[in-house]
């Protein structure tokens, strides 16, 4: 006759038992948590293409003042809008220089052209002869009329930048520019007054270079939410300047 299983043989038995069902738990937890959803797009989502464009570079320095200079503020903050870009997978962001180089205007234009961009946002710093002067506007070329795209696109990247930095609004204003070739709707963001020392010592802050660049990738979401602006097809054309056409080379991040 045998004998019955005594405490000692039941133990691997529980041992067992109990390890299928840490497994399991395990296994369950993790598939909850890493459940594929909208926060966890594929890299082959389609998104909107943005180019933005750090001003100046090279031998080009923009506005100084004690030392600081605008091509040096301006690829900071593309930078930092290029590093947050994931947070906001509706958008592709593309640098139009991510280095010190010096480039032409019609290099800056060939970009967005080469990349089919659908929006276009030069970053500036502002300046003036007395140092008092202080907050952050943005400019529309003035050939583009109030009620275009360009203007609404320059007015959702003004709230949403100033909503992030807490900056003085100077609001959106016309000016001319070398830019008024693109029919895509395109702007420029003056993030502060590099002459003016508050405004300068935020300028080289890399904690408020984040706050800007949040704000623009804030307010070129706003604007493609709001103007229903889809991706581009693989094969659909784009107007970028007068009597110019690009070819898309996709769209996917």
């Amino acid at each position: 006759m045998k004998k019955a299983a005594g405490p000692s043989n039941r133990l691997p038995l529980v041992l067992i038992v109990a390890a299928a069902v840490i497994v399991v738990l395990v296994f369950g937890i993790r598939a909850i948590w890493h459940k594929p959803g909208a926060s966890t797009p594929s890299k082959n989502t389609p998104a909107v293409v943005v180019v933005i464009d750090p001003a100046h570079g090279g031998s080009d320095g923009g506005s100084t003042s004690e030392g600081v200079l605008e091509k040096n503020v301006t690829l900071a903050v593309a930078n930092k809008i290029a590093a947050l870009a994931s947070e906001f997978p509706s958008l592709r962001v593309v640098l139009t220089r991510t280095a010190d180089t010096e480039m032409s205007d019609d290099q800056r234009i060939a970009v967005a052209s080469q990349e089919a961009a659908q929006l276009f946002l030069a970053v500036h710093v502002n300046a003036f002869g007395q140092p008092t002067a202080l907050g952050i506007e943005t400019l529309v070329d003035s050939t583009h009329k109030s009620s275009d795209a360009s203007w609404t696109f320059a007015d959702a990247v003004q709230k949403a930048v100033i909503a992030s930095t807490g900056a003085k609004d100077r609001g959106v204003k016309a000016q001319g520019s070398t830019f008024s070739r693109l029919t895509i709707p395109a702007a420029s963001t003056l993030v502060g007054f590099i002459t003016t020392p508050e405004e300068r010592a935020k300028l080289t802050d890399p904690t408020y270079q984040e706050s800007i660049a949040r704000g623009v990738l804030q307010g070129v979401a706003n604007y493609v939410a709001a103007a229903g602006v889809t991706p581009v097809s693989t094969t659909q054309t784009i107007p970028l300047g007068k009597g110019q056409t690009a070819k898309s080379t996709g769209t996917t991040p």
